[in-house]
């Protein structure tokens, strides 16, 4: 990590570059790695050839460009760092390795007699009196593209890289490029330099997921086997020196370890060296607080800092911001509802029910989300392996775990709502059809009758005007006491007759209406006590709804008791196989003594048997020592034509895969200069191999999957499962890296 650099802005620089590599020029702002870099610089001033591989991410760029270059530079060295291009319109691929060695040797002012030109890369190193005093190293980043951009190239994988594989082999092996072999061979006079000793060295640095690729051209390049380095992420320990040194004196060791802190999913971690940390995401987070530090006033990463910014809001923001912009780098349809895939997806596929990692293999299916992945995995939050993808750390696993449940029960609730309102909404529109449909016949009555009453109000009135009239007419004129209504002629006397019979039927239609409009005010009540019931109906759904979220919350809190008195049992399930297992080695060495010395009689006053041991389902006694579940290790060295025997004098450890012993068993596997006993003795269920007539023999090996470490210089490692009641024989190529 660069420190903070002092300008006209001066506190406002930050200290943290983020996601860029580090330049060689950044050299001496580069921490974390002394040992590292040490042990890669070692390996390529004794080596030929070396290969750096790591995971994405660990920062093997950086490394080389900022550590392992200045330090080859103070040694007379000369780095080139080469990245290939496998464009249609790019240059063949020696004539880019060349174009690279003219650049920088006159960047750096060396004077050579010659730049490379038409002769092979072999000859050149040898005639250029330079690299007499001065030691050429090529440097290929990123070689892994020459397996995947190469070969899906036809110009490169048909024609240019057998060529190329032809030249560097050449120059790593230092052989006598074919075409010049006659000249060497049959006119030795001519030549006036050395040709018997190599000049050049050569680092290929690649993901390690591509190793087998390179383990396959061995043929070719022998040397590729002997001298690797695989570069880890960092630990806490790495991790607290970045912090520390780049910040200086703006942070305090409590805030430095808290940070530290924000690696982990352990609550207080003791062990800083079995944290694991992704280069990137420290990059990441630390780039993240420091912005904050700045524009808090360009002080401490004090307590208060890092109170109001805490590890969830930091990864979080970080998480949100990557996978909103790797959603919007998919195609959407503008007509659908926007989700966000990425996600979805990251939710569902890449971590366990229980929220570990997963490995997902992509299929068909998933091709629409890759230029989602693509962005993810440039950002190191993804970790692509071929056609496999992972989450780069499992810092992030806690937090998509809880954004999945989140997200499943929103769905879950919007369904149960869903199916509610839809229940609500039939039982009204039933509701209502069944009222309409009983009383549509009174309804219809009660028109209808209204109708003939206002008929029959309207026929009385009329009369009643006419017969007015009449009397006015008849006062006038007395004899005149008839009329005229639509040409018919009526007596006041039939008039008033007809009236009379009018007003009772509109008192019979007036009784009827009023018993209808007791019914209908009957029903207008039915209907309302219906509309209190919906109301009511409507109360009980949101009750039962309160009471579902309540028992989701009591069905989480019984969950986690449930795992707490899981994960209980299962410990006390491994303590007592693991003191069955020493129980049965006890007894099985007990058995390899009485046969190694015949001569030792029995304890004629023997100590009473203790018990059954700890498997008081199973007992063991001496007469029942599982010799049939050994598992017997044939360690040699070279290829199955040229074999040696593996020395009798090494330590193997056998580990059993276990939760328990899963950061022991990261922390083996790598070729490391020691071995690190002092861990590997704290897994549980560990075993010894003990030497027997030429081979490595461990006793009494239960049915599961194993980790075998060796414990010597660069010692390698092995992983097998083995079955029950089965005496497992390995065959084990043990160099590289044993030497």
């Amino acid at each position: 990590m660069p420190s903070e650099i002092n300008n006209k802005a001066g506190a406002n620089t930050s200290a943290f570059i983020g996601l860029q590599s580090y330049t060689e020029a950044q050299a001496n702002s580069f921490f974390g790695r002394d040992n590292e870099i040490d042990a890669v610089t070692s390996l390529v001033q004794l080596n030929t050839l070396t290969i750096v591989f790591g995971r994405s991410g660990t920062g093997k760029t950086s490394l080389l460009n900022a550590g392992v270059f200045p330090k080859l530079r103070k040694s007379y060295c000369l780095p080139f760092r080469i990245r290939l291009e496998f464009n249609d319109d790019s240059p063949d691929l020696v004539t880019q390795i060349k174009s690279v060695l003219k650049k920088e040797i006159d960047k750096y002012g060396f004077k050579a007699e010659a730049y490379p030109s038409s002769e092979t890369l072999w000859e050149y190193f040898h005639k250029e009196p330079l690299w007499k005093s001065i030691t050429p190293i090529l440097v290929f980043d990123q070689f892994e593209e020459i397996f995947t951009l190469a070969k899906s190239n036809p110009r490169f994988a048909i024609t240019e890289l057998q060529d190329f594989w032809e030249e560097l082999s050449d120059l790593i092996e230092n052989n006598i490029p074919e075409k010049l072999k006659d000249r060497f061979l049959n006119h030795k006079n001519e030549i006036n330099y050395n040709y018997k000793t190599g000049k050049a060295k050569i680092v290929f640095a690649f993901r390690e997921e591509y190793l087998p690729e390179f383990e396959s051209i061995t043929s070719k390049i022998p040397s590729i086997k002997y001298s690797r380095f695989r570069l880890l992420p960092m630990n806490g320990h790495q991790a607290y020196d970045v912090i520390t040194k780049n910040w200086k004196e703006k942070i305090n060791p409590a805030e430095a370890k808290q940070v530290v802190s924000y690696f982990t999913n352990e609550t207080n971690p003791d062990d800083y060296k079995l944290i694991t940390v992704e280069p990137s995401l420290l990059s990441q987070v630390c780039a993240y607080i420091d912005k904050e530090r700045i524009e808090n006033g360009g002080g401490k990463v004090s307590a208060d800092l890092l109170n109001k910014y805490p590890k969830e809001i930091i990864l979080r923001t970080i998480y949100d911001e990557a996978v909103t912009e790797a959603n919007n780098a998919l195609a959407t349809d503008e007509s659908q509802t926007p989700i966000n895939r990425i996600k979805e997806f990251l939710e569902e596929k890449l971590i366990s029910a229980e929220g570990f990692r997963l490995k997902y293999n992509l299929s068909q299916n998933d091709e629409a989300l890759r230029p989602g992945i693509k962005v993810l995995t440039a950002k190191y939050f993804l970790r692509e392996d071929d056609n496999a993808v992972e989450l780069t750390h499992d810092v992030l696993a806690p937090i998509i775990k809880r954004d999945r449940e989140k997200r499943r029960k929103e769905a879950a609730l919007s369904a149960a709502r869903k199916k509610a309102r839809r229940f609500l909404y039939w039982a009204i529109a039933g509701a209502v059809a069944l009222f309409i449909i009983m009383n549509i016949g009174s309804i219809a009555t009660y028109i209808g009758l209204n109708n003939a009453i206002g008929e029959k109000r309207d026929s009385v009135a009329s009369l009643q005007q006419t017969i007015h009239k009449l009397d006015s007419i008849s006062k006038i004129n007395p004899g005149n006491d008839t009329v005229y209504i639509k040409d018919k002629k009526y007596s006041i006397k039939e008039l008033k007759i007809i009236i009379e019979k009018l007003q009772h039927d509109t008192t019979v239609l007036n009784s009827y209406n009023d018993s209808l409009t007791g019914v209908i005010e009957g029903l207008d009540k039915k209907f309302i006590e219906f509309k209190v019931t919906l109301s009511d109906l409507d109360g009980l759904i949101k009750s039962l709804n309160l009471r579902l979220h309540k028992a989701d919350s009591i069905n989480e809190l019984n969950k986690g008791t449930i795992k707490k008195l899981t994960d209980s049992i299962e410990v006390l399930r491994k303590e007592k196989d693991y003191w069955n297992a020493k129980y049965k080695g006890l007894f099985a060495a007990y058995e390899e003594y009485k046969r190694t010395h015949p001569d030792i009689k029995p304890n004629p006053n023997p100590v009473p048997n203790p018990g059954p041991g700890p498997d008081i389902n199973n007992p063991v006694t001496p007469n029942q020592v599982d010799t049939n579940n050994n598992v017997i290790l044939n360690l040699y060295y070279g290829t199955s034509l040229n074999r040696t025997k593996a020395p009798g004098n090494l330590t193997l450890y056998l580990i059993p895969y276990s939760p328990d012993n899963r950061k022991i068993i990261n922390a083996a596997k790598l070729y490391e200069i020691r071995c690190d006993e002092y861990n590997l003795k704290k897994a549980k269920g560990y075993k010894i191999a003990r030497y027997e007539k030429g081979t490595y023999v461990f006793a009494s090996v239960p049915q599961g999957k194993y980790l075998v470490k060796i414990c010597t210089y660069y010692g390698g490692f092995y992983t097998f499962k083995k079955e029950a009641n089965d005496i497992k024989i390995i065959e084990w190529d043990a160099a590289p890296p044993i030497r």
